[in-house]
Protein backbone atom coordinates (compact mmCIF):
# COMPACT_ATOMS: atom_id res chain seq x y z
CA UNK A 1 0.00 0.00 0.00
CA UNK A 2 1.42 3.53 -0.88
CA UNK A 3 1.23 6.27 1.56
CA UNK A 4 0.39 9.49 0.70
CA UNK A 5 2.98 12.21 0.51
CA UNK A 6 3.21 14.27 3.36
CA UNK A 7 3.62 17.92 3.13
CA UNK A 8 6.36 20.07 5.29
CA UNK A 9 5.24 23.22 6.07
CA UNK A 10 8.34 25.66 5.60
CA UNK A 11 9.88 26.74 9.34
CA UNK A 12 9.33 30.35 7.83
CA UNK A 13 6.03 30.40 7.22
CA UNK A 14 4.99 28.82 10.25
CA UNK A 15 6.93 31.87 11.89
CA UNK A 16 5.42 34.18 10.33
CA UNK A 17 1.90 32.39 11.17
CA UNK A 18 2.52 32.45 14.69
CA UNK A 19 3.96 36.05 14.54
CA UNK A 20 0.57 36.96 12.90
CA UNK A 21 -1.27 35.18 15.34
CA UNK A 22 0.74 36.75 18.02
CA UNK A 23 0.06 40.43 16.65
CA UNK A 24 -3.54 39.95 16.33
CA UNK A 25 -3.88 38.85 20.05
CA UNK A 26 -1.59 41.99 21.38
CA UNK A 27 -3.85 44.35 18.83
CA UNK A 28 -7.23 43.03 20.59
CA UNK A 29 -5.52 43.55 24.11
CA UNK A 30 -4.49 46.64 23.38
CA UNK A 31 -8.12 47.81 22.02
CA UNK A 32 -9.67 46.34 25.02
CA UNK A 33 -7.13 48.15 27.26
CA UNK A 34 -7.90 51.11 25.34
CA UNK A 35 -11.62 51.22 25.53
CA UNK A 36 -10.88 50.29 28.98
CA UNK A 37 -8.79 53.02 29.89
CA UNK A 38 -11.78 55.59 27.71
CA UNK A 39 -14.71 54.31 29.79
CA UNK A 40 -13.11 55.26 33.13
CA UNK A 41 -12.25 59.11 31.94
CA UNK A 42 -14.44 60.99 34.11
CA UNK A 43 -16.09 62.79 31.29
CA UNK A 44 -17.89 66.27 32.75
CA UNK A 45 -21.64 67.38 31.76
CA UNK A 46 -23.88 70.63 31.59
CA UNK A 47 -25.80 72.09 32.86
CA UNK A 48 -22.46 74.60 32.67
CA UNK A 49 -23.83 77.26 35.49
CA UNK A 50 -21.60 80.20 37.59
CA UNK A 51 -22.34 80.12 41.17
CA UNK A 52 -23.80 77.94 43.70
CA UNK A 53 -25.46 75.21 42.41
CA UNK A 54 -28.14 75.44 45.27
CA UNK A 55 -29.26 78.98 44.67
CA UNK A 56 -32.37 79.83 44.57
CA UNK A 57 -32.72 82.06 41.47
CA UNK A 58 -31.19 80.25 37.87
CA UNK A 59 -30.79 83.38 35.25
CA UNK A 60 -29.78 81.00 31.92
CA UNK A 61 -28.90 83.16 29.40
CA UNK A 62 -29.71 82.00 25.47
CA UNK A 63 -26.80 82.99 23.67
CA UNK A 64 -24.73 83.00 20.12
CA UNK A 65 -21.34 83.63 20.54
CA UNK A 66 -21.11 85.34 17.25
CA UNK A 67 -23.31 87.84 18.33
CA UNK A 68 -21.82 91.32 19.50
CA UNK A 69 -24.69 91.94 21.91
CA UNK A 70 -23.72 89.06 23.80
CA UNK A 71 -19.94 89.82 23.07
CA UNK A 72 -20.50 92.91 25.60
CA UNK A 73 -23.30 91.73 27.76
CA UNK A 74 -22.55 88.43 28.92
CA UNK A 75 -19.28 89.38 30.76
CA UNK A 76 -21.21 92.28 32.64
CA UNK A 77 -24.10 89.57 33.37
CA UNK A 78 -21.70 87.18 34.90
CA UNK A 79 -20.02 90.16 37.44
CA UNK A 80 -23.62 91.09 38.54
CA UNK A 81 -24.27 87.06 39.04
CA UNK A 82 -21.03 86.89 41.11
CA UNK A 83 -21.89 89.33 43.32
CA UNK A 84 -25.34 87.42 44.45
CA UNK A 85 -25.48 85.10 47.29
CA UNK A 86 -28.48 83.36 46.00
CA UNK A 87 -28.32 83.47 41.81
CA UNK A 88 -26.42 81.41 39.67
CA UNK A 89 -25.69 81.57 35.72
CA UNK A 90 -26.59 78.71 33.29
CA UNK A 91 -25.97 78.86 29.62
CA UNK A 92 -28.30 77.84 26.74
CA UNK A 93 -26.98 77.81 23.01
CA UNK A 94 -28.86 79.43 20.59
CA UNK A 95 -26.58 79.82 17.52
CA UNK A 96 -28.00 81.88 14.98
CA UNK A 97 -28.28 80.86 11.80
CA UNK A 98 -27.55 84.36 9.71
CA UNK A 99 -24.02 83.86 11.82
CA UNK A 100 -23.31 80.82 9.80
CA UNK A 101 -20.76 78.21 10.69
CA UNK A 102 -18.25 80.11 13.06
CA UNK A 103 -21.49 80.14 15.95
CA UNK A 104 -21.82 76.39 15.72
CA UNK A 105 -17.89 75.56 15.69
CA UNK A 106 -17.50 77.71 18.67
CA UNK A 107 -20.39 76.34 21.07
CA UNK A 108 -18.72 73.08 20.01
CA UNK A 109 -15.48 74.11 21.36
CA UNK A 110 -16.61 75.44 24.74
CA UNK A 111 -19.05 72.55 25.40
CA UNK A 112 -16.21 70.98 24.74
CA UNK A 113 -13.93 72.68 27.19
CA UNK A 114 -17.15 72.25 29.99
CA UNK A 115 -16.62 68.22 28.96
CA UNK A 116 -12.69 67.74 29.13
CA UNK A 117 -12.02 69.68 32.25
CA UNK A 118 -15.64 70.95 33.85
CA UNK A 119 -17.91 74.07 34.23
CA UNK A 120 -14.50 76.78 35.30
CA UNK A 121 -12.67 75.44 31.93
CA UNK A 122 -16.58 75.77 29.82
CA UNK A 123 -17.08 79.96 31.10
CA UNK A 124 -13.01 80.15 30.69
CA UNK A 125 -13.78 79.34 27.21
CA UNK A 126 -16.61 81.46 26.74
CA UNK A 127 -14.56 84.18 27.87
CA UNK A 128 -11.97 83.61 25.10
CA UNK A 129 -13.84 83.13 22.11
CA UNK A 130 -15.68 86.66 23.37
CA UNK A 131 -13.04 88.39 23.51
CA UNK A 132 -11.40 87.14 20.76
CA UNK A 133 -14.28 86.63 17.82
CA UNK A 134 -14.83 89.60 15.48
CA UNK A 135 -18.62 88.46 15.46
CA UNK A 136 -21.32 88.37 13.37
CA UNK A 137 -19.35 85.11 11.81
CA UNK A 138 -16.37 86.28 11.26
CA UNK A 139 -14.97 84.12 13.79
CA UNK A 140 -11.57 84.26 15.52
CA UNK A 141 -8.17 83.36 14.64
CA UNK A 142 -5.99 81.33 16.81
CA UNK A 143 -6.43 79.18 19.62
CA UNK A 144 -7.61 79.27 23.34
CA UNK A 145 -5.55 78.67 26.42
CA UNK A 146 -7.61 76.71 28.60
CA UNK A 147 -6.70 75.51 31.83
CA UNK A 148 -5.64 71.70 31.66
CA UNK A 149 -7.37 71.44 27.95
CA UNK A 150 -4.54 70.66 25.09
CA UNK A 151 -5.66 72.19 21.94
CA UNK A 152 -5.22 68.96 20.40
CA UNK A 153 -7.55 67.19 22.53
CA UNK A 154 -10.35 70.64 21.86
CA UNK A 155 -10.04 70.23 18.68
CA UNK A 156 -10.80 67.02 17.92
CA UNK A 157 -13.45 66.67 20.62
CA UNK A 158 -14.60 69.90 18.72
CA UNK A 159 -14.54 67.96 15.20
CA UNK A 160 -15.90 64.31 16.36
CA UNK A 161 -18.00 64.34 19.31
CA UNK A 162 -21.59 63.83 17.70
CA UNK A 163 -22.81 64.03 21.66
CA UNK A 164 -21.99 67.87 22.27
CA UNK A 165 -23.42 68.62 18.54
CA UNK A 166 -26.13 66.94 19.28
CA UNK A 167 -26.22 68.72 22.45
CA UNK A 168 -26.23 72.58 20.80
CA UNK A 169 -29.13 71.65 18.50
CA UNK A 170 -31.47 70.36 20.97
CA UNK A 171 -30.49 73.24 23.20
CA UNK A 172 -31.03 75.90 20.05
CA UNK A 173 -35.12 73.47 19.16
CA UNK A 174 -35.72 74.11 23.13
CA UNK A 175 -35.17 77.64 23.08
CA UNK A 176 -37.19 78.12 20.05
CA UNK A 177 -39.90 76.25 21.36
CA UNK A 178 -39.82 78.20 24.37
CA UNK A 179 -40.00 81.09 22.06
CA UNK A 180 -37.31 82.71 21.92
CA UNK A 181 -35.69 83.61 18.72
CA UNK A 182 -32.84 86.46 19.58
CA UNK A 183 -29.75 86.96 21.82
CA UNK A 184 -29.13 87.70 24.59
CA UNK A 185 -32.46 86.57 26.18
CA UNK A 186 -32.39 85.35 29.97
CA UNK A 187 -34.98 83.29 31.53
CA UNK A 188 -34.70 84.31 35.38
CA UNK A 189 -36.54 80.82 37.26
CA UNK A 190 -37.21 80.68 41.48
CA UNK A 191 -36.08 77.02 41.81
CA UNK A 192 -38.00 77.60 44.95
CA UNK A 193 -41.59 77.84 43.53
CA UNK A 194 -40.80 76.91 39.58
CA UNK A 195 -42.29 80.12 38.28
CA UNK A 196 -39.82 81.96 35.73
CA UNK A 197 -39.98 85.03 33.50
CA UNK A 198 -38.20 85.71 30.17
CA UNK A 199 -36.66 89.36 29.57
CA UNK A 200 -35.70 89.71 25.99
CA UNK A 201 -32.30 91.81 25.17
CA UNK A 202 -29.45 93.01 27.53
CA UNK A 203 -31.17 93.17 30.98
CA UNK A 204 -29.71 95.56 33.54
CA UNK A 205 -28.85 95.09 37.26
CA UNK A 206 -32.27 97.24 37.98
CA UNK A 207 -34.15 94.59 35.36
CA UNK A 208 -33.05 91.60 36.86
CA UNK A 209 -33.81 92.68 40.52
CA UNK A 210 -37.17 94.19 39.61
CA UNK A 211 -37.91 90.87 38.04
CA UNK A 212 -36.95 88.55 40.92
CA UNK A 213 -39.16 90.74 43.11
CA UNK A 214 -41.80 90.69 40.47
CA UNK A 215 -41.42 86.59 40.82
CA UNK A 216 -41.48 87.32 44.89
CA UNK A 217 -44.91 88.73 44.62
CA UNK A 218 -45.97 85.82 42.47
CA UNK A 219 -44.81 83.42 44.84
CA UNK A 220 -47.09 84.98 47.99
Amino acid sequence: MRLGRRWAIPSNLLLASVALACLITLSALLINAFIKREAQIPRHTGPWLLGPADARWTVTEFADLECPYCKIYTPALKAWVQQQKSVNLQWQHLPLDFHGSAAITEAKIVECAGELSGAPAFWQAVDQVFERTRSNGLGFNGQLDINDVSHQALMACAANNRQIALRISRQAEEAMRSGVTATPTVLIRDNKTGRSLKLEGPADDVMLLSAIDLLIEKGN
